[in-house]
């Protein structure tokens, strides 16, 4: 639904919800008129392709040649900005029809189509999330308007802009060695001839009839194809993929490939073609390459401080001819480069950038181009593309709202319509801001200030919040007991952001680098790439007390000399909450749910799997609680199984998905704080199974179950790592001990009391549970057999056994999902639940095993 003016309120948002009150129509676009712009009253923006002719973005990067550039004058028409929430985080760039409707998908699986003043028009739902963009055409059948977009569901759809259905695709490749699914995530664009491309995470660019979706061709590398298709005017496309071997490549009208380009890296980005047919392609190795188009051949490359993800947009003089290339950069900047690949102007927005830089013309009286781009701080920027000056920001932060304040990057890419700028964000907002709204408005979310977000001369240090937020003021209010203390370096000289990096030579320890005063006890491990010191606690801060975290380490700055910086920064923690609310009763324990995990650091991390984190829906239940001591503290074991929403939203357990989750967390309390804590992890993702040597949860759980201040802090070692382990050095992720520490949050709200994931079922009972202990050189197990008494049905229900130190409390080291095995009788009850012991398994001498349904303890007993 809209929000409310009340609402808006509340979320400090000074926005009233009103109609754009009376699109202001634009003429004609392609080519561009001589002085750059359009004339306002024509509808008329003279594709080549088959969009509707009066869309002002029908598709990613607006154009076949993905130029990111609009025609239309940023004239502000009195209209003020608004958003519409969904119920995930949205990735996927939109694209606007003529008569101002907005279409985005979203990571909730629904397909949105919003009326020009934020109403819902209608919604599509599919069979997983959305993260790519649509394009808009019209039917070469019926003459009808269409979108047309993908899903990690593996279908490609086609609507009627109704909402109506069309037709639907499903990807003809088996998803390769290099992944587990066959999702649509690459996005959908038009040819000439109105022939559909895209590309999959399967590993395979295609081509698709738009009358019915049929396959024309498709084309198969060694890894998924992201990077959105350009086309030439002989029909030639230009892909980008993350098979090394195949990062950029050509292939003509019938899918026969020309060249391809070996980087040894990933591509996402969609290239983009110039006006002389130069192909500008970026890659996570952080350089934009300028390719001959016939061969493949590097003409120059330019270097940026970390990976590409964002496509680039292209700026033509008044005859056309390509005079200014943008790019972002995850390093958190926008470059401006010459067709020689000089740069002209950098502008740092101090945060991540994954979104693809848009632009559009200057107001009548201004000749120039603005650029609009959006960060990981949460900011829709606007940059005079002429001098690299903010023009201004508006930051779409939900401040007010604790669950989603830190949910606030702008992953998405800008959409420009004629009167205003469409993005998504992570916190799952569709907004829309009209041109110069903050040049003509009092918004504290405006900013006009021309300068860069970081000082011109700093080196020095900034807490990060576990959203990724860099918060140059220290810490936005007070900590709960259980912070994580993620830490970022940035050396800025004259007015330009230097490469700096943390330098940690061992053995030196990376402890030994930080001082926390008053004393508690920590780990650290300095981010691969230098930038970042990620520290962890390993007890609680005192309550209602100050604190001060100090880095003193050596550091490098590419060409710059190297030095030693010494700085920190303060903060306060929160007095001491209420007692922790979670018990364990006799039929009954209590649950919450833990969903839409974000790992924003690494910023490699989000540009892989950016959608497939917020995607995670688990069911927490609690199976042990000791009583709390003379501090308040306590030992908690929690048991955590995967969740998939009905139709109606409720987490129903997934007991046979192909993303299955079985896990316990372990840890300590204090009030409601807690730091919890696997050392046998293995989550799967869509390219293999990553094994963890920690998966830290912590937060502050309050009494309506809704964890405050929720961080992930994660440590992997790099070789361990499936598909990408060999790779990651080359992206800086591991640091000399050749791990990869990780930082990120989630979000967590009661468990439906209308569940019964975490009740004693009435049906089934344990039979018997025996265990046999594992060798050197052979395995144990856990069996237990169950009793039904009336139906109980397997396929719906997550049966495991849990073994656990007797005296400590502390989970065997076991990957559970893995080891668990469960048959069925005749009538696909449970019948027999089996956990295997792999061999060498150091096992506690006092065993405690729980026997589990769903996130109930059915059964313990001591061993």
């Amino acid at each position: 639904m809209i929000p409310s003016p009340a609402r808006i309120a509340a979320l400090t948002l000074a926005a009233s919800l009103i109609a754009c009150g009376g699109l202001a129509a634009c003429s004609k676009s392609a080519p561009v008129p001589p002085d750059g712009s359009l004339p306002v009253g024509s509808a008329n923006y003279g594709y080549d392709y088959p969009a509707p002719k009066n869309a002002p973005w029908p598709e990613f990067r607006h154009d076949r040649r993905n130029t990111g550039r609009s025609p239309v004058r940023a004239a502000y028409a009195g209209d003020r900005p608004w958003f519409y929430q969904t119920g995930k985080g949205i990735f996927s760039p939109p694209v606007i029809g003529g008569d101002g409707t907005i279409y985005v998908g979203s990571g909730d699986r629904f397909f949105y189509a919003l009326r020009a003043n934020g109403a819902l028009a209608w919604k599509f739902e599919t069979g997983e999330i959305i993260d790519s963009a649509a394009t808009l055409a019209i039917d070469p059948r019926s003459g009808a308007e269409t979108v047309t977009f993908g899903s990690g569901d593996e279908y490609l759809y086609r609507l009627r802009t109704s909402g109506d259905p069309v037709w639907k695709t499903k990807a003809n490749n088996t998803a390769g060695a290099t992944q587990l699914v066959n999702w649509w995530e690459g996005h959908v664009v038009q040819g000439k001839d109105g022939t559909l491309y895209a590309g999959n995470t399967g590993g395979a660019a295609y081509a698709l009839n738009p009358q019915d979706g049929s396959i024309k061709w498709s084309h198969t590398v060694g890894n998924s194809v992201w990077g959105v298709a350009a086309e030439a005017d002989d029909g030639t496309t230009y892909w980008a993929s993350l098979d090394p071997q195949n990062n950029f490549f050509a292939l003509d009208k019938t899918g026969a490939q020309k060249w391809a380009k070996v980087i040894a890296a990933f591509a996402t980005s969609p290239p983009s073609i110039g006006s002389d047919g130069t192909v500008y392609a970026s890659s996570f190795d952080g350089q934009l390459y300028a390719l001959d188009p016939a061969t493949g051949l590097q003409k120059w490359t330019y270097m940026t401080g970390d990976h590409i993800y964002a496509g680039t947009a292209l700026i033509d003089d008044r005859q056309g001819v390509t005079q200014r290339i943008i790019l972002a950069s995850t390093d958190g900047s926008v470059y401006c480069l010459n067709p020689s690949g000089a740069l002209l102007w950098r502008y740092d927005t101090g945060d991540a950038i994954r979104s693809s830089p848009a632009v559009g013309e200057a107001p009548d009286g201004e000749q120039r181009q603005i650029v609009y781009v959006g960060s990981s701080d949460g900011k829709l920027y606007a940059i005079n593309a002429d001098n690299g000056k903010r023009r201004w920001s508006f930051d779409t932060t939900p401040h007010s709202d604790p669950v989603l304040r830190d949910r606030n990057d702008l992953n998405s890419s800008p959409a420009l319509g004629t009167t205003g700028i469409a993005i998504g964000g992570e916190h799952g907002q569709l907004w829309y801001v009209p041109y110069d709204y903050c040049l003509h408005a009092t918004d504290a979310r405006c900013d006009r200030d021309p300068g860069q977000t970081f000082p011109d001369d700093v080196n020095t240090v900034y807490y990060v919040s576990p959203g990724g937020s860099t918060q140059q003021d220290g810490t936005e209010g007070d900590l709960a007991g259980a912070a994580l203390l993620t830490t970022r370096y940035v050396l800025r000289q004259g007015g330009t952001t230097q490469d700096g990096r943390l330098v940690n030579a061992l053995p030196t320890t990376a402890e030994s680098l930080v001082s926390i005063t008053p004393a508690v006890p920590f780990t650290a491990d300095v981010s691969g790439d230098g930038h970042f010191m990620h520290i962890a606690l390993s007890d609680f801060l005192a309550p209602d007390s100050d604190y001060s975290v100090t880095v003193s380490a050596p550091y490098t700055a590419g060409t710059a000399a190297p030095g030693t910086v010494t700085a920190g920064y303060r903060f306060h923690t929160l007095p001491p909450g209420p007692a922790l609310p979670l018990t364990v009763g006799t039929d009954s324990v209590s649950a919450f749910n833990l969903a839409r995990l974000a790992v924003p650091l690494p910023a490699f991390i989000p540009s892989i799997n950016q959608i497939g984190f917020d995607s995670y829906d688990w069911v927490v239940g609690t199976l042990d609680k000791t009583a709390p001591d003379t501090r308040d503290s306590g030992n908690v074991l929690l048991w955590i199984v995967g969740a998939l929403r009905d139709a109606n939203g409720f987490p129903q357990i997934n007991a046979t998905g192909k993303f299955e989750f079985r896990f316990p967390l372990y840890g300590r309390y204090r009030h409601n704080d807690l730091i919890l804590a696997n050392n046998a992890l293995a989550l799967t993702f869509s390219f293999g199974t990553v094994p963890m040597k920690l998966f830290q949860v912590s937060g502050r759980l309050g009494t309506d179950m809704v964890m405050q201040q929720p961080a992930i802090h994660v440590d992997v070692f790099c070789p361990d790592v499936p598909t990408y382990g060999p790779l990651l050095n080359l992206f800086k992720l591991c640091n000399n001990r050749q791990h990869l520490p990780v930082a990120g949050t989630y979000l967590t709200k009661p468990y439906p009391a209308a569940g019964s994931a975490n009740q004693r079922p009435a049906q089934v009972g344990v039979a018997s549970f025996t265990y046999t202990a594992p060798s050197a050189v052979s395995a144990g197990s856990a069996v237990a057999r169950m009793a039904v008494g009336a139906p109980y049905p397997k396929a719906r229900h997550a049966l495991s056994i849990l073994l656990a130190d007797a005296d400590s409390g502390v989970p065997v080291a076991i990957d559970y999902q893995t080891n668990l095995a469960v048959t069925a009788d005749a009538a696909g009850n449970p019948d027999t639940v089996t956990l295997t012991i792999p061999s060498g398994t150091t096992m506690p001498s006092h065993l405690k095993g729980y026997v589990i349904t769903d996130v109930f303890p059915l059964l313990t007993k001591i061993f």
